[in-house]
């Protein structure tokens, strides 16, 4: 009896954990894509006015303007 509740709750947490996905930073890129990931720069944390962009993905250079320091917020743009 105690055998098969042991077995039973292994079996339990092992299709438990088998179906819980990881947890990613950036999310994956669309089906048969790439992801343009932007940065863009505010002035304030209100985020009303924006002072610079930097950029990178696509199969194309890096890119920036403006001032790319400060309040940051982070665009995941499918190509």
């Amino acid at each position: 009896m105690i055998r098969r509740t042991l077995l039973a709750v292994l079996v339990a947490g092992a299709v438990i954990a088998g179906a819980v996905t990881p947890a990613g930073a950036i999310p994956p890129p669309p089906p048969g894509g790439d992801l343009l990931i932007v940065f863009a720069y505010y002035a304030d944390s209100a985020k009303t006015q924006v002072i610079g962009q930097s950029w990178t993905g696509c199969g194309q250079p890096a890119g920036s303007w403006g001032v790319t320091s400060g309040i940051r917020q982070v665009f995941f743009t499918p190509c």
